[in-house]
């Protein structure tokens, strides 16, 4: 049966473009997000290989502070690449037909910038550093003017990304909220965002944007520069869900579409892999039915969110990212969905999940073939919607622990057992978790007191001792992957508030 997005594109297409044709888009791009997991040369040279054996042509690259800034080196961190590793990696790249597209945030999102003093006068507000403010066009143009110069130097690519998306704050500041009582909110997003693409095109590069604020804002998009590319983010929702997609498709801009395989809610205990399955297959014909001219499957490491630890007088000493999620080597199932579905080799998702554990994992026992699709299809919900009850927590915990049970007898060979043991491992966590939150849920039940205190130490201790040892297989099986495979398991994550809670109990134990 043909998807939603299918059957809209159907009806709407003649009416908007004047053709209906599926057809493998120009760009077909894959994304590494280094915002909080910061991948090794090697793995990121083997991924290219793998994509560019899928047929795709590109990969996105958010190298934020990985990248070797040299005009701007105070944006670099701990994981910061060398300009030789870069131009390596681009290198590699080009020899297998994959071009290096770089994305370069230069208005919301830019919370690894405003956190250094050097930059922090651009913030839309003093207490949040993820937007810049757009009433301070000047000054926002000499920093982005040098920091996309370092970056379209090292990318030989004809485009340039610079995001643009959830600016959440427009209309903040008293001079914005001016601006938009004069021209609209629309005009407020354009001229900024205008300014940064002169930018971008002054450097022979065409720049590609975000299209979900222009699609909720379009007053002003005849006002943005023609060679603009906007990119159309859609992660399982109607079409219309940002805006009215009629008012993008008749711009004239060209479009990319992007889906994704890890987003809202997942983290590391939690992934919706059949919301993401179906999403891959829905939005790929959707896009190709409107003649969108390129694709990017998209995979956030965070939420993007963060939490600031502020010094005195609003200096930032750290950023929490609110949500990190399991490592890109978790999920090949997914891109080799994406890859099936741009190339046409397959048209839904339950004929791909079935050959996908036939011939990718070499499953040939009905009873294997069932588990496995059991394990991608079981809904996982985020702890929001158990409401701190312990019960309804356990009920969910029995539904992983059935499916971790089936999953753990299923006979995978060789080649498989690498993929088996990310996919063991993720349920195993989501597990872990849920056995932690149990516990924390009954130390906010109304009669919890000290009397418990001792009991559930014990419970906690067993989950905690289970978590160590999961953290250890994790850091094996990213050793060599990810520069630094402990810091998912930081006291970001559920591991550091079970180290907080041990703490509390083993007090309340003490006094």
């Amino acid at each position: 049966m043909k998807s939603m997005y299918y059957r809209i594109a159907v009806s709407m297409t003649a009416a908007l473009l004047g053709f209906c044709a599926y057809a493998s888009p120009g760009i077909r791009a894959a994304y590494l997000d280094f915002r909080t997991q910061v991948m090794t040369i090697d793995a990121m040279k083997e991924f290219a290989e793998d994509i560019a054996g899928d047929g795709l042509n590109a990969v996105v690259v958010e190298w934020e502070a990985s990248f070797p800034f040299e005009e701007n080196a105070v944006l670099r961190n701990r994981f910061a690449f060398s300009r030789s590793e870069v131009e390596e990696f681009i290198s590699y790249c080009s020899s297998l037909g994959v071009e290096v597209i770089p994305l370069q945030n230069c208005f919301g999102h830019s919370e690894y910038i405003l956190r250094h003093d050097r930059y922090s006068s651009l913030k839309e507000d003093r207490k949040d550093c993820s937007q810049v403010c757009p009433s301070k066009p000047d000054e926002a143009a000499g920093v982005f003017e040098s920091i996309f110069r370092e970056v379209a130097a090292a990318h030989p690519s004809r485009y340039m990304h610079i995001g643009c998306d959830e600016t959440r704050l427009l209309g903040h500041c008293p001079e914005c909220r001016k601006k938009v009582a004069e021209g609209g909110i629309s005009s407020l997003y354009v001229d900024y965002v205008s300014r940064m693409c002169d930018i971008v095109t002054s450097l022979g590069k065409t720049p590609v944007i975000w299209a979900d604020i222009i699609l909720k804002h379009p007053e002003a998009i005849d006002r943005l520069p023609d060679n603009v590319i906007l990119a159309d983010w859609n992660y399982g929702w109607a079409p219309d869900y940002f805006g009215k997609m009629e008012n993008i498709l008749k711009s004239g801009h060209e479009i990319w579409g992007a889906c994704s395989l890890r987003s809202h809610p997942d983290n590391l205990y939690l992934v919706q892999w059949r919301k993401h399955l179906d999403n891959i297959f829905d939005y790929t014909s959707y896009t190709a039915a409107h003649g969108f001219s390129g694709v990017i499957n998209t995979s956030w490491s965070t939420s993007g969110t963060y939490g600031y630890i502020y010094d005195d007088g609003y200096e930032v000493v750290d950023l929490q990212p609110v949500r990190e999620v399991y490592p890109q080597n978790g999920f090949d199932m997914l891109m080799q969905a994406y890859s099936d579905a741009l190339s046409g080799k397959c048209d839904d998702a339950d004929s791909f999940l079935d050959g996908y554990c036939r011939t990718s994992l070499g499953l040939a026992d009905e009873e294997d073939i069932e588990a496995v699709m059991d394990y991608f299809n079981m809904k996982q919900v985020p702890a929001s919607a158990f409401g701190r009850d312990p019960g309804k927590a356990a009920g969910e915990l029995e539904k992983c622990v059935a499916v971790r049970d089936r999953f753990s007898e299923v006979k995978f060979p060789e080649k498989a057992r690498e993929s088996a043991a990310h996919l063991g491992l993720m349920l195993d966590i989501r597990i872990n978790y849920l056995e932690f939150k149990i516990v924390e849920f009954k130390t906010q039940q109304p009669g919890f007191t000290d009397k418990d205190a001792a009991s559930l130490l014990e419970e906690l201790g067993r989950v905690l001792s289970d978590c160590e040892r999961l953290r250890k297989k994790f850091i094996s099986l990213e050793r060599g992957y990810l520069k630094d495979p402990g810091k998912p398991f930081d006291g970001w994550t559920y591991y550091g508030k079970m180290m907080n809670l041990k703490a509390v109990l083993e007090n309340m134990v003490g006094n």
